[in-house]
């Protein structure tokens, strides 16, 4: 199990309705983030990378580059006993690993065997108000020592995987305001009216 540091990260409750607000939780796919992680498997010659979100009892791949394993890959999820991110969360800092297998922490988790996860470099994906909400990681089935210029590498990209997923909650947020506006103005009890600040009708 996770360190009780790291399980009260992941379940802080302003955390989850952040991860929420982004609307990524149904696994959709998204290109921007495709192309992310597309780069760092180029980049970073690795066979996998991930933008993965962590909710309270699972991780949801809001993108992959490479193959999962199944059924994983059908899913687009693990639960989180199988989540190395939950660990960058849980520090809210980069985590690097050369070898998983002889990593105190991490050495007795499924996703070695399960997903081929050895060496793993993950930087945070932050919600707006600065909170980890997931991780943009990359994965190697063999060890691998990181390079400090990888790492910055994978930081750079989260930076803009943070960007695109903030981009997503406030077109979400937008959309529920329009639909409450327009709520408003179908039920109203009186006629309304809008005007620019010309003063034209709208």
């Amino acid at each position: 199990p996770p360190h009780p540091l790291v399980a009260a990260a992941v379940r802080a409750p302003a955390r989850l309705e952040a991860l929420a607000r982004t609307g990524f939780l149904d696994g959709r796919r998204d290109d921007a983030l495709d192309r992310l992680t597309g780069l760092a498997t180029r980049l970073l010659g690795v066979p996998l990378a991930l933008v993965s979100l962590v909710d309270a009892d699972r991780q949801v791949f809001a993108s992959v580059s490479g193959a999962l394993p199944e059924p994983w890959g059908s899913r687009r999820a693990t639960p989180l006993s199988h989540s190395f991110c939950q660990h960058v969360v849980g520090r809210g800092g980069p985590l690097v690993v050369a070898d998983a297998r002889r990593d105190t922490v991490l050495c007795d988790s499924p996703a070695i065997p399960d997903l081929g996860v050895i060496a793993y470099a993950g930087a945070p994906i932050r919600a707006a108000d600065g909170a980890p909400i997931g991780s943009l990681c990359a994965i190697d089935h063999a060890p691998r020592r990181w390079r400090p210029e990888e790492v910055e590498v994978l930081q750079a990209l989260s930076e803009l995987a943070t960007r695109e997923l903030e981009r997503h909650a406030a077109l979400a947020a937008l959309r529920e305001r329009e639909a409450l506006l327009a709520q408003f103005v179908e039920h109203a009890p009186a006629a309304v009216a809008m005007f620019d600040r010309g003063l034209r009708c709208l």
